[in-house]
């Protein structure tokens, strides 16, 4: 069966913000959760599936961007051989709110059994994202870059190999919850009873607890540490554009996926040159002569300077135009142009230069004096 459009799929349109992506799949999801369709609960699986596979996509700025581009071919990458599968989907917390905080929706996801209930204990939990920001001259994006970047993060202690416990040891089931990681607990109302499920305070939702802690994490199973991550930036990037490295995030925890780290990309700007797209817009100033007269020019260029020749006759704020001297396009090593614009110093003059150059041109007293000459008989 041919994939519908992931817009389609969720009923937006393709210019609609985050905000309205996630309102429109969580008002779905409430719709089409099988727990909720008991008459046809194989349907609603199915169209739930679909739901959050469009999800997983247009809820992330880059897979989205991506998938606007390039369509299906470009997010398949993301999933596995068999397509879109659950251990794909990321956003989980995104409904936990909707359907764990209702009394009613507890009664049918608070137990974890269903698809998106509390995770059980000892679950795979999908570590967090990092977002950092590397700055780096304009001429990166004529040439490229690979910054070595200091990530700092929270890893699984390499001493209790992340449970916690001295040495790695055995952890003991948690007394409270009886090693559910949730407690239960039921409450009379004036309409009958109230059962909530909520996370063991104990165990803090593990089902076990720590007998002898690890001294070096003190028990929290984590640490924190530096990693230096070499990063590829493109030629053609643009200032402020965003990278994600998949898996180069937090670590998961208890053997979860670890999470993505984005880096944003900020280019220094070079005195004298300002971009529009793939062109470099720079700008000269000669003296009236070589305006005049012509001549060359040094002028300021993305990786130094270069010499251009101004033709005889150069008007004020004519452009010049140098081929492949401005910024590469992002996906081909084709380049830019570099476009000058040209300003024309007008100097102060004194009398006699005023003379001169009215003697040069002819005067306007003089030139007027022959065109009476010649409408009215009259010789100058």
């Amino acid at each position: 069966m041919a994939k519908r459009d992931y817009y389609e799929v969720l009923g937006v349109s393709r210019t609609a913000s985050p905000d309205e992506i996630k309102s429109a799949y969580r008002k779905l999801a409430r719709m089409y959760h099988p727990d909720l369709n008991a008459a046809n609960p194989k349907a609603a699986e199915e169209r739930f599936k679909e739901l959050s596979e469009a999800y997983e996509v247009l809820a992330d700025p880059e897979k989205r961007r991506r998938y606007d581009v390039q369509g299906f071919e470009a997010v398949n990458s993301e999933f596995g051989p068999g397509g879109f599968s659950w251990n794909n989907f990321s956003h989980a917390d995104d409904l936990e709110d909707l359907l764990g905080s209702n009394p009613f929706f507890q009664q049918f996801f608070g137990g974890g059994g269903s698809l998106f209930g509390r995770r059980p204990p000892g679950a795979r939990a999908r570590g967090g994202d990092i977002e950092v920001s590397v700055r780096l001259p304009l001429t990166a994006a004529v040439t490229g870059a690979k910054p070595t970047l200091e990530i700092p993060r929270i890893d699984p202690c390499p001493d209790c190999h992340g449970n916690g416990a001295r040495n790695g040891t055995a952890l003991e089931t948690c007394r409270e919850c009886g090693g559910q990681g949730q407690v239960r607990r039921v409450q009379a109302s004036g309409f009958g009873q109230m059962i909530t499920i909520a996370e063991c305070p104990r165990c803090h939702g593990t089902g076990r607890r720590v007998v002898d802690p690890c001294p070096t994490c003190k028990g929290t199973g984590r640490v924190r540490s530096l990693r230096h991550i070499e990063v590829q930036i493109p030629p053609g990037i643009e200032s402020g554009a965003v990278l994600r490295l998949a898996g180069q995030g937090a670590e998961g925890s208890r053997g979860g996926l670890a999470g993505d780290l984005y880096v944003q990309v900020v280019l220094d700007a070079v005195p004298g040159i300002t971009r529009d797209g793939t062109t470099a817009l720079s700008e000269v100033t000669v003296p009236l002569a070589t305006a005049l007269l012509g001549g060359d020019v040094k002028v300021r260029t993305l990786t130094g300077e270069a010499v251009v020749k101004v033709p005889a006759g150069s008007q004020p704020e004519s452009r010049l135009r140098l081929r492949g001297e401005g910024f590469p396009h992002l996906r081909s090593s084709r380049r830019g142009d570099l476009v000058i614009l040209v300003h024309v110093e007008i100097p102060q003059l004194n009398g006699r230069q005023k003379d001169l150059i009215a003697e040069a041109l002819g005067s306007p007293a003089r030139r007027m004096a022959g065109r009476r000459g010649t409408l009215f008989g009259a010789r100058p």
